[in-house]
């Protein structure tokens, strides 16, 4: 059995989507039969006192601080070994007495072309070359760099689509063909797991009718066009449309995005409408999306979102922009709205509202349900297979 491991060297509380894919994949070698790869989750120490939250063996998991909380100056040290010496001995002796074979999904991460260990760094998205104003000068600058060395650095790019990879090719014309794209499947808890509406009602006070956004509070997740969404129905006098929302409400790069945002709220006077519930356990966001209406997803640029193929996984209706990684993810039930049209966003909404059927959605769910064992297995098998090629 090949020992890979998936590493996590980012903070794993503030991005909490890139940790829901590597949790999501790992798992789902639980579903593969013919397995010849034994996945592990490397992670900071602090996760100590929080893996029994998560469907996670102990025996899955190696704790260390040696990839995501170390000195500016150890840091330094190994990537220039990486890229001058072609490998860090430091990080290699690491991994070989935790016999790890291949070292997969690092953000952005290499280990160098005489390295011992196969590396598949992780290049979530291509964000800052078409909204280069969410990042500083700075930040774009060192994106490109940490682009360029993980992408020369790795044996493998991993990408989760097409559109990401279309974006690498412009970039970096020559390293492109390093890539393995490996799109999204998401896992559920089972059925009788998820909480009632009841037993959420009581947690949180909401409504029966609502949609559902689990984006984290990101600028370009594009939580404007909800506000002015909420306004504009108000002024039209429809009441019937209540948005809960979950997720980390800090944006780094825009430091004052989420107080604005709710100075916003209060001024349109729509807080009854514009239902946000903090940052709350996994098991919570997704018995929240079972009994929502649909899920929303307005954003502006992704690489792949989560959320669409956790809906495309409970089999909900999806309400999301058409952006081009949303067309390609393409949910069976899905309603695209222009990102920048508040209006046909409120329209799409009221026709989702006017067509739900509490009946057709539970068949909807027990349908998707029934199938995803066999597409979490092929998740798994396709990663198994593109990772072991050559």
């Amino acid at each position: 059995m090949i020992r890979v491991g998936f590493l996590i060297n980012y903070n794993h509380f503030k991005w909490l989507g890139g940790f829901n894919v590597i949790i999501n994949i790992t798992n789902s070698f639980r579903f593969l039969k013919n397995k010849k790869i034994k996945p592990l989750i490397i992670i900071s120490n602090d996760f100590k006192k929080n893996y029994k939250n998560y469907d996670i063996e102990k025996n899955q998991i190696i704790f260390t601080d040696y990839f995501s909380k170390q000195t500016l100056l150890f840091r330094l040290y190994n990537k220039l070994s990486i890229i001058f010496l072609g490998k860090s001995n430091k990080y290699d002796n690491f991994l070989k007495k935790n016999y790890i074979s291949i070292l997969s999904h690092g953000l952005h991460f290499g280990l160098g072309s005489k390295s011992d260990i196969k590396s598949i760094s992780w290049i979530p998205d291509f964000q800052h070359i078409y909204y280069p104003e969410n990042f500083t000068l700075r930040n774009r600058i060192f994106k490109y760099i940490n682009t360029l060395i993980s992408a020369k650095t790795s044996s493998k790019i991993i990408l989760s689509s097409k559109d990401a990879e279309r974006d690498l090719k412009k970039v970096l014309p020559i390293e492109y063909k390093k890539t393995i794209i490996h799109s999204y499947v998401f896992d559920l808890p089972p059925k009788r797991e998820i909480l009632s509406y009841k037993k959420l009602y009581q947690k949180y006070e909401i409504p029966k009718n609502y949609f559902f956004i689990p984006n984290q509070f990101w600028k370009h997740k594009n939580h404007d066009l909800i506000v002015e969404t909420l306004k504009y129905l108000k002024e039209q006098k429809n009441n019937d449309i209540n948005i809960v929302l979950t997720g980390f409400p800090n944006d780094h790069r825009h430091k004052n995005y989420f107080v604005e945002l709710n100075k916003k709220i209060d001024k349109y006077k729509i807080r009854n409408k514009y239902i946000y519930l903090g940052v709350v356990p996994y098991l919570d966001v997704m018995s929240l999306m079972y009994h929502s209406i649909a899920v929303i997803n307005p954003s502006k640029f992704e690489g792949c979102s989560s959320s669409v193929e956790q809906a495309k996984s409970m089999g909900k209706k999806v309400v999301l922009s058409n952006i081009n990684i949303h067309k390609e993810q393409n949910p069976s039930k899905g309603y695209y709205f222009h990102p920048d049209n508040f209006k046909q966003l409120a329209r799409k909404l009221i026709k989702v509202l006017n067509k739900h059927n509490k009946e057709d959605d539970l068949r909807s769910i027990t349908y998707a349900y029934s199938i995803l064992n066999k597409r979490l297995e092929k998740y798994a098998f396709d990663y198994q297979r593109k990772v072991l090629k050559n």
